[in-house]
């Protein structure tokens, strides 16, 4: 992971607590999320998805109207010297129910097979309680 997200000794692999508002590490690129990336994020009660889109003027245009058309907030991956990040908008979390210093599920999901290349979609959720 990196500095802005913490693992807790006891939580299962694929889990985060987020103690600032970025979400990075080298394992943000090498699921594809590369700097100058365009982003859609969708919210909903309990999870934030990071959706990734191809790139190109023509492509991000159109991204605005649907972002607009679908109420989704736009981003773009971030790159600081050696450091590749998300930036995680407080609203967001405010509006999906979430809380800073909360353990998440961070899951990955890829791009179809049959397109390589396809972009992918990094959701981070409250686990469910059963």
């Amino acid at each position: 992971m990196c500095r802005n997200v913490r693992k807790s000794d006891n939580a299962p692999a694929n889990t985060v607590k987020v103690v600032t508002g970025r979400l990075g590490g080298q394992w943000l690129e090498k699921l594809g999320f590369t700097p100058g990336d365009v982003l859609t994020v969708a919210v909903s009660p309990g999870v934030v998805t990071y959706q990734r889109h191809d790139n190109g003027i023509a492509r991000t245009l159109e991204l605005v109207k649907f972002a607009r058309k679908n109420k989704l907030r736009l981003m773009q991956v971030i790159k600081h010297g050696s450091d590749v990040y998300i930036k995680m908008p407080r609203s967001c979390f405010k509006q999906a129910g979430l809380t800073t210093d909360e353990t998440l599920f961070a899951i990955y999901e890829p791009g179809e097979p049959s397109e390589p290349g396809e972009p992918g979609m990094l959701k981070l959720q409250r686990p469910a309680l059963s």
